[in-house]
């Protein structure tokens, strides 16, 4: 190692001195433009965020209003033909509107934004305004749809702590699936039950079926195994990867067991350990939650 002379030495310390300072500036200036860059990210969110609840409201709000005239229509009308036209018009609709809740749900889920609000559910009037709703193109697809606990009809209410909106949305999905899939003539079956303060759900279909090989790829996005453009059923494939993400959300399970040309059965569960209860607000009414408003963010 060279010796080094005291002005060699003080010469050393400048020139690593000017380097750690240029360093530090260097530092500074990655950090203010770091500091830039989130604020506009923030920005973006925000304004992505406004876009969303938005282009939400102004789709809903006319869709809501068809569909509340297509019902109030098909009430009073007595032409076969007219009341026929009601009907394509409310059913119309109707799937527009499921399929559009589904993409905005969709979009929350990606954005971070679907947060949880914990209600007492009456889960009952929920499952049975879900079947109500879809009671018309249960009817169109000849299938008949049904709710039972442990072998009887349930006796509402049913209270269990859960986000009303979110457990309508997953029930909605379950049954609009199976009431897809199912044969003319066949049944669904919803069946509410309650282990260890859990909630379970199950939803079962006489219908096609799902390969073990496709059981896997059933809750990606996008998926749909009846895909290109002679396909027989609806969709756009968000329905169970919406489902599967709000239960990961709500901290619950889904499963699902299958037979090819003997029927699906969905099964999710909600443990009521997940949520606190206390000071939550009660909610009622199986219609309340699929044709209102979602909140806005």
């Amino acid at each position: 190692m060279h010796n080094l002379s005291d002005e060699q030495l003080v010469e050393e310390l400048k020139f690593r001195l000017d380097q750690s300072r240029k360093s530090l500036h260097d530092l500074s200036v990655v950090n203010r433009k770091l500091i830039e860059m989130n604020h506009k990210l923030e920005e973006s969110e925000a304004l992505k965020s406004n876009f969303l609840s938005n282009i939400r409201n102004e789709i809903n709000n006319p869709l809501n209003s068809i569909i509340g005239l297509a019902s109030q229509l098909a009430s009073i009308v007595k032409k076969p033909e007219v009341s026929e036209l009601v009907s394509m018009i409310f059913s119309e609709a109707f799937q527009l509107d499921f399929q559009l809740r589904n993409i905005f749900i969709a979009a929350e889920l990606e954005a971070g934004e679907a947060t949880p609000t914990i209600e007492h559910v009456d889960v009952v009037s929920v499952v049975q305004g879900v079947l109500e709703n879809f009671s018309a193109h249960a009817a169109d697809k000849q299938v008949s749809v049904r709710l039972s606990s442990a072998g009887a009809v349930p006796e509402s209410p049913l209270y269990f702590p859960a986000d009303a909106q979110k457990l309508q949305v997953i029930v909605a999905n379950l049954v609009a699936n199976a009431v897809e899939y199912s044969r003319p003539g066949s049944e669904v079956l919803v069946v509410l039950d309650q282990v260890d303060g859990g909630l379970i759900i199950q939803v079962q279909d006489q219908g096609i079926g799902i390969a073990e090989a496709d059981l896997k790829r059933i809750f990606d996005r996008f998926v749909q195994l009846d895909s290109g453009p002679t396909r027989a059923h609806l969709g756009h494939g968000l329905g169970l990867s919406v489902v599967k993400s709000l239960m990961d959300l709500l901290q619950g399970e889904i499963q699902v067991n299958s037979t090819p040309g003997a029927g699906s059965l969905f099964t999710v569960m909600l443990p009521a350990a997940a949520y606190g209860a206390d000071g939550v607000t009660f909610a009622e009414g199986g219609n309340l939650f699929l044709f209102d408003q979602m909140d806005e963010k």
